[in-house]
């Protein structure tokens, strides 16, 4: 029950969060890409540093150990890192959104990411442990690079072995306070006081899933420590949905319907409720195939733009930089394809 009501809290906070302050990361590269704005980037970068800044007190606190999650790895597979955050990136342009944003719009009604969410879980399961797993073994462990540091890849292990705890702690530091120091700096984004709070909700919502799932842990009722994220989640929520009780659901696919809710709830409130189709066939296209490579590319990434950039980047993971520099890429890649030479990705619609 702890993990029922406490994902689904959480994935309720973050839904509302970034429905109210409008925060979408394929929004954020579009517009630093296409407008040359980073006040959307400045505003993830803010949540970052409010999930990094609870969940590291958090720890400290001994509400929960990071190195009970998966991202307290002894070797890091920084190719899979890459590639998958590429891939991901490729199929969040050619959504519109990446699988978090999914999920808040189907809150707005929108049947689109309807179509979106359940591809992305097919593809999710089909990558992971299905048709496609021979393609994703493929990939894996290319290149594994060691880590032997006591906290294996969490950053302040590295660091405090190389500058002992109080230089890592200064370095932390320094890092979380550019992250607020450039949102808060940014006059276009103070004008935004909704796009701050989103910010701010959805990187507590971050800290509060590690303060869940640690008390769990800690009772012996889940295997791991882990938070946010909306990949893999979506497809256990579809699978949970047609062969098991919602008794049985887990953290993560309770925060997968905790996002849906709480994107309604604000919707609901501010009027903005609307059903939504696709256009034609084309843009179905398009957004089938950005799923399918949304999916992909998560499994392999360990992670999405939440799951690798707020979650695996509040614990300090070696491995989130890498992912959100290919999400990033791969985003540019497809906003390139879109804007430039739409005719290598779909034919037209007639």
């Amino acid at each position: 029950m702890l993990l029922s009501i406490g994902g689904f809290l959480c994935g309720l906070l973050a839904g509302a969060a970034a429905r109210y302050g409008r925060l979408c990361s394929m929004g954020a590269v579009e517009e630093s890409v296409v407008g040359g704005s980073w006040r959307g980037l400045k505003a993830w970068g803010l949540a970052l540093a409010i999930a990094i800044i609870l969940t590291q007190a958090g720890s400290r606190l001994g509400l929960f150990d990071l190195k009970n999650s998966i991202f307290a790895t002894t070797a890091i597979d920084w190719p899979a890192a890459l590639i998958g955050g590429l891939v991901f990136g490729i199929g969040m342009a050619l959504t519109g959104t990446c699988s978090f944003g999914v999920l808040v719009r189907l809150g707005g009604g929108d049947l689109r990411a309807l179509v979106s969410a359940i591809l992305i879980g097919i593809a999710a399961f089909a990558f992971s442990s299905g048709i496609l797993s021979s393609a994703r073994s493929s990939l894996n462990g290319l290149h594994l690079l060691e880590v032997s540091s006591p906290d294996g890849a969490l950053l302040p292990g590295p660091l405090s072995t190389m500058m002992g705890e109080t230089g890592a702690f200064l370095v932390i530091g320094f890092f979380v306070c550019f992250l607020i120091s450039s949102a808060l700096s940014d006059g276009r984004l103070l004008k935004r006081p909704r796009l701050l709070l989103g910010a701010c909700g959805v990187g507590t919502a971050v800290a509060a899933g590690w303060i869940i799932t640690g008390t769990a842990y800690s009772n012996m009722e889940t295997a791991r420590v882990e938070s946010l994220s909306f990949v893999a989640p979506v497809g256990r929520i579809l699978l949970q949905t047609m062969s098991e009780t919602l008794q049985d659901a887990t953290f993560t696919s309770m925060t997968v319907l905790g996002v849906i809710a709480g994107a309604l709830i604000v919707a609901y409130a501010r009027d903005e409720v609307q059903w939504e189709a696709f256009d034609d066939a084309r843009e179905m296209r398009r957004h089938m195939l950005g799923a399918v490579l949304m999916g992909g590319g998560g499994v392999l990434a360990k992670g999405c733009t939440i799951g690798q950039g707020l979650s695996a980047g509040s614990a300090l993971a070696l491995t989130a930089p890498l992912s959100i520099l290919g999400i990033f890429i791969g985003a540019k890649i497809g906003l390139a394809l879109l804007l430039h030479q739409p005719e290598l990705v779909f034919s037209r619609s007639r």
